[in-house]
């Protein structure tokens, strides 16, 4: 039997030639495989990131401002600034993650919209901590006396950026008039009066001289029933109406206590977002009494003020966080999409039951 030595050997190199290209081919896939595994990752830890600085972001807001009566604005305005700087640094991460990424323009759009987003974040963060400053405490509340005049201080920067951050995370979420525009239910049990210009209210509050000396009380009753009847999200979409909301207008009100228009008519989201403005802005003070009253009101009205902070704080926080949450999941899963467009499979597919 006559073997044939040169047709073996092109056999042999054949199948050699054959072998290398199929592990070549097969590296290649396997390359390409670990780089979207690797994007993937990057974005899953940048998102695990920002919700780890956000969990403890939000631990120390709530310590600060659930407990403490004599938090600072200066407190507010760091805690806008400490928005802001996640903002930054979220940015800065994603871009960096992204440009490095084969897959980018698959999620360009995506990427672009959610980074806008962020911007407009960090932008009205800015604002609203630069409305925000000074050592005087968010429950400002003048004793009365010689000390009576209230103060309405930087109210449009706080609005400003209060806005601009509420407008891209909130939604629909909250009610700008949500409660009614009645005071509190009077201690003989008669119902509520309407809140007018001129009669005693929660309005008083925001009077450049004094409030009502014959019944400080009730002033600081209707404050803490307005907060009571209200959520967080209600106050912030009573802020975000903008500066000539009335909100804002009630906030900012340089009007005697004898008449205060923007007090005619106003809801409770009305009154608890301008107690909430006035607490965060920096020199807002609230108006005492027109002499020292027999029984001191203030501590109310500085729980009024505490309550509506805390309450606008805290949705603002986790309105944030669940925004820049499903901003980097959309990403994420959209680079999922675009591998499983290819021959390769990044996950396992779900087992049917």
């Amino acid at each position: 039997m006559k073997i044939n030595i040169k047709n073996i050997r092109i056999k042999s190199i054949c199948a050699t030639l054959f072998i290398f290209l199929f592990l070549s081919c097969n590296n290649g896939a396997v390359e390409e495989l670990k780089k979207e595994k690797d994007s993937i990752l990057s974005i899953s830890n940048l998102r695990q990131g920002f919700l780890d600085i956000f969990t403890s972001f939000s631990d120390m807001i709530t310590n600060i401002l659930g407990i403490k009566a004599e938090t600072k604005k200066s407190e507010i305005g760091a805690y806008f600034n400490k928005i802001a700087d996640t903002m930054t640094l979220v940015k800065k991460k994603l871009k960096s993650e992204i440009a490095n990424n084969e897959n980018y323009a698959t999620v360009k759009t995506d990427v672009d919209e959610f980074i806008k987003t962020i911007e407009k974040i960090e932008e009205g963060a800015n604002y609203a901590a630069k409305g925000a400053e000074g050592n005087d405490p968010i429950a400002n509340v003048a004793p009365g006396g010689d000390d009576k005049a209230g103060v309405p201080g930087d109210v449009d920067g706080l609005v400003k950026g209060i806005k601009g951050i509420v407008d891209v995370v909130l939604g629909k979420e909250g009610n700008a008039t949500a409660g009614d525009n009645l005071d509190p239910v009077a201690d003989s049990g008669s119902a509520g009066t309407k809140r007018t210009n001129s009669n005693t209210n929660a309005g008083q509050l925001f009077a450049k001289d004094y409030t009502d000396n014959s019944n400080p009380g009730k002033v600081a009753k209707d404050a803490i029933k307005a907060v009571g009847a209200v959520t967080g999200a209600d106050i912030l979409q009573a802020i975000a109406k903008g500066e000539t909301s009335a909100a804002a207008e009630l906030a900012k009100n340089t009007k005697g206590v004898a008449d205060i228009p923007a007090a005619n008519g106003a809801t409770d989201a009305t009154v608890a977002g301008a107690i909430a403005l006035r607490a965060m802005a920096k020199g807002g003070k609230f108006a005492g009494p027109q002499t020292t009253p027999k029984k001191d009101v203030s501590d109310t009205v500085k729980r009024a003020a505490i309550s509506a902070v805390t309450k606008a704080l805290n949705t603002l926080t986790i309105a944030i966080r669940k925004t820049i949450d499903s901003g980097l999941k959309t990403i994420k899963e959209s680079m999922k999409i675009n591998a499983s467009n290819t021959s390769l499979s990044i996950e396992a597919p779900a087992t049917a039951k």
